[in-house]
C-alpha cells in the first residue's frame, strides 16, 4: 500500500523489531496497547487508532493513543453492523481527547482473507506503510482476541471440573441428612419440631438440585443431532412465555429469517433459548421490551476458525446463525459481567438472576461448538448473542 506526499517516506522498523516490541505478554490488553503505542512511535504520531469486531463477544472494540499519549481501550454494542463499524467509532470518540479536527485514513487489516480490524491514521500524514506490517499487526490483534478468550474458556472449564468433584462429595453426607431427617420427622409429634425438621429437608433437596445443576455443567448429556430451523424452534419456546409477556404488558420485538438451519439438539437449544428470554423477563419491568433476532451471518467465526491458541492455525470457515436476545431492563455492574457465566455467581440482589441459568447455556452453546456473549448499548440494552455453526460434527 503507498500512500506518498512530499515524497517522505518514513523507515519502518524491521517486523523482527515489532514483533520483539510485543511479546511476550502479560494480558490481551497488554498487547494491544504495546501494538498501539509501536504504531505511533514508527509513524511518529500523535493519535492512532485501531479497530476491530470481536468475533467472539461480537461487540466492537476500539483502541487509541490521545495527544495526552494516554492509552484508552473501549467497546460499542454488538448490534452495529459492520458496515457502519468506523462510523460507530468515531461517534464514541466525539467526546474524547482526540483532535475534534483530524481526518481518519483507514488502513485494513488482514488475515487469510478475511478482515480483522483497521489502524486509523491522520489523513495528512501519508507514508508507505509495509505489507509486512500490516500482516503481523493483524496475526497480534488475532493473538489478543483469541488470548483473552481461551482465558475465560478454560476459567469455565476449571468450575466444571470443580462442580463435579465437589457436587459427588457432597452428595453422600446430604443423602445421609435426608435419610435420618425423613426418620426422625415418622415419631416427632411437636409441631415446632415438625417444623424445623420440615425446614433441614426443604432446604437439603435446595442443595440436592443446584449439585445437579452444577454436574449438568460439568457433564452435559450427549447431544442429539438433527437439522433444526433455529426461527422456529425460537417461536416455539417464546409460546410458552406469552401469557407471562400478555400479562405485564412487556412488548416483544424481533427480525427472524425464515431459513436459518443449523445442526442442533432440539432440547437442549430450546433450554437455551428458554433461559435467555427467562433471564430477560426477570429484569424488564412490567411495560418493558424484548427483542429477539435470527439471521444467517456469512463467513463468520473466530479468526482462525475455531478456538485456537495457535494464531496461525487456518481452518475452514462456514456460516454462522446468530441469535440475539436482548432487552431494556436492569443491565450488569462490571463485576456481573465479568462473572455472569460463572456457574457459582448469583446477580439476583440487582434483579436479574444469575447462577445456574447462564452458565447452563454457555454450557450448552459451547457443545454444539458455539459462542455465547454480553453486550450492552449506550440505549440501555442488554443484548445475549448466540453464534452457532450451520453445521458441525461432534468430536
Amino acid at each position: 500500500m503507498s500512500l506518498r506526499i512530499n515524497s517522505k517516506t518514513l523507515a519502518f522498523p524491521s517486523v523482527e523489531s515489532l514483533v520483539s516490541a510485543t511479546l511476550p505478554f502479560s494480558t490481551a490488553e497488554d498487547l494491544i496497547e504495546r501494538l498501539t503505542t509501536i504504531w505511533c512511535e514508527a509513524l511518529m504520531l500523535e493519535e492512532c487508532i485501531f479497530v476491530w469486531r470481536n468475533s467472539f463477544t461480537r461487540q466492537g472494540e476500539f483502541s487509541y493513543i490521545d495527544q495526552q499519549h494516554a492509552f484508552v481501550r473501549s467497546t460499542f454494542p454488538g448490534s452495529v453492523s459492520t458496515e457502519s463499524l468506523l462510523t460507530s467509532v468515531l461517534s464514541a470518540l466525539t467526546e474524547s481527547s482526540l483532535d475534534k479536527g483530524t481526518q481518519w485514513h483507514w488502513l485494513e487489516l488482514n488475515l487469510d482473507g478475511t478482515t480483522i480490524g483497521y489502524v486509523g491514521i491522520d489523513d495528512a500524514i501519508r507514508v508507505e506503510v509495509p505489507a509486512s506490517w500490516l500482516s503481523i499487526s493483524a496475526k497480534l490483534l488475532s493473538t489478543a482476541l483469541i488470548w483473552e478468550w481461551n482465558l475465560r474458556e478454560q476459567k469455565l472449564a476449571a468450575l466444571g471440573e470443580y462442580a463435579a468433584g465437589a457436587g459427588h462429595e457432597i452428595n453422600n453426607p446430604l443423602a445421609a441428612i435426608q435419610g435420618r431427617t425423613a426418620q426422625l420427622l415418622q415419631n416427632e409429634t411437636d409441631p415446632h419440631r415438625q417444623q424445623l425438621l420440615h425446614t433441614i429437608g426443604s432446604q437439603t433437596y435446595r442443595i440436592r438440585d443446584m449439585i445437579g445443576d452444577s454436574m449438568l455443567f460439568a457433564h452435559p448429556p450427549a447431544l442429539k443431532l438433527a437439522e433444526l430451523n433455529l426461527t422456529q424452534l425460537i417461536e416455539t419456546v417464546v409460546h410458552q412465555f406469552l401469557n407471562e409477556f400478555h400479562r405485564r404488558e412487556i412488548s416483544l420485538w424481533g427480525n427472524r429469517d425464515k431459513n436459518t438451519k443449523v445442526t442442533g439438539d432440539e432440547t437442549q437449544l430450546s433450554v437455551v433459548i428458554a433461559e435467555l428470554i427467562r433471564n430477560s423477563l426477570n429484569a424488564v419491568e412490567d411495560g418493558g421490551r424484548i427483542e429477539i433476532d435470527c439471521y444467517r451471518e456469512n463467513g463468520g467465526g473466530p479468526p482462525g476458525g475455531q478456538l485456537s491458541s495457535d494464531p496461525d492455525k487456518k481452518s475452514v470457515r462456514s456460516s454462522n446463525v446468530l441469535l440475539r436476545i436482548a432487552d431494556n431492563g436492569c443491565g450488569f455492574t462490571p463485576e456481573q459481567k465479568q462473572h455472569c457465566f460463572d456457574p457459582f455467581y448469583s446477580g439476583r440482589e440487582a434483579g436479574r438472576g444469575l447462577g445456574f441459568g447462564l452458565s447452563k447455556c454457555w454450557r450448552i452453546v459451547t457443545q454444539h461448538h458455539g459462542t455465547l456473549a454480553l453486550s450492552e448499548t449506550p440505549s440501555g440494552l442488554t443484548e445475549f448473542y448466540v453464534c452457532l455453526p450451520e453445521k458441525f460434527h461432534k468430536n
